[in-house]
């Protein structure tokens, strides 16, 4: 039996006429030292640019992490995200139709006393536990600069004209920087690892994605009501959600959390 149970949603919205987003997750062989990896893209660019740049994203993540021999995840988590850059940077290159396409990349690794994640653009990936919400990525955008600068403040950056501005993401130069921390973040019993695109946070706030985790419970059903959530407000853009919910832990976990 795995440590976490896994759901998903995915919808084209209310505005849209494709879903350009992409996501899985894949759970290797048991004994595999690489963990479970969840992945979230949400592509950009023309009428097929997006959908062809997220599903590249995704595809060639997974691949080239399960593939790469290296023992430390952080590692195979950055290059596999070069490696989907360059697959995207060339397929766009190639092929008129697809020119300028990117996607953002959202990637966590799960062990079962552990978590590492890798992340570009301004999808998100949050932590909820014991009634508290973080955000463990870092949104690569205009905005988020502007805030960052201190030239405008949180709240305005969901109104903000520019606020679709992406800085970083996978596809959009030839050079990319990832976002990919050394040191692993623990895991507890009954968190929730959530993977989202502006979709959702960009229309439902922090505490109702909170509340809505604690009200369902089970990731496939809170998935579905964040989306029926988004859709309600309007629904303005793809939306899509990964949720893990983790139900034990290793060993090492248990010792840390009773030490701490």
């Amino acid at each position: 039996m795995e440590f976490v149970t896994i759901g998903s949603a995915t919808h084209v919205g209310m505005k849209r006429q494709e879903n350009q987003d992409c996501h899985a997750w894949h759970s290797p062989e048991e004994g595999s030292k690489k963990g479970i990896l969840l992945a979230l893209a949400d592509g950009m660019g023309g009428r097929y640019g997006g959908s062809t740049a997220s599903k590249i994203a995704v595809d060639v993540l997974i691949e080239t992490y399960y593939k790469n021999m290296s023992h430390s995840i952080p590692e195979s988590l950055e290059k596999a995200f070069h490696k989907a850059n360059e697959e995207v940077v060339a397929k766009g290159n190639t092929d008129i139709n697809l020119a300028g396409m990117a996607s953002t990349l959202t990637a966590v690794v799960l062990k079962p006393d552990k978590m590492y994640y890798a992340h570009v653009g301004d999808s998100r990936g949050y932590s909820i536990h014991k009634n508290e919400i973080t955000q463990f990525t870092e949104d690569h955008s205009y905005v988020a600069d502007l805030i960052k600068a201190g030239q405008i403040k949180e709240e305005e950056a969901s109104t903000h004209p520019e606020r679709n501005i992406i800085t970083r993401a996978i596809g959009l130069e030839p050079e990319l920087g990832v976002d990919a921390p050394t040191e692993p973040q623990p895991i507890k019993k009954d968190q929730y690892i959530l993977l989202c695109c502006d979709g959702l946070h960009g229309v439902v706030s922090n505490e109702e994605i909170m509340s809505a985790t604690y009200e369902y419970r089970e990731p496939d059903r809170i998935c579905e009501k964040l989306v029926d959530k988004a859709n309600e407000r309007g629904g303005p853009d793809n939306i899509t959600v990964v949720i893990a919910k983790v139900g034990r832990i290793g060993l090492m976990s248990r010792i840390m959390n009773l030490v701490r």
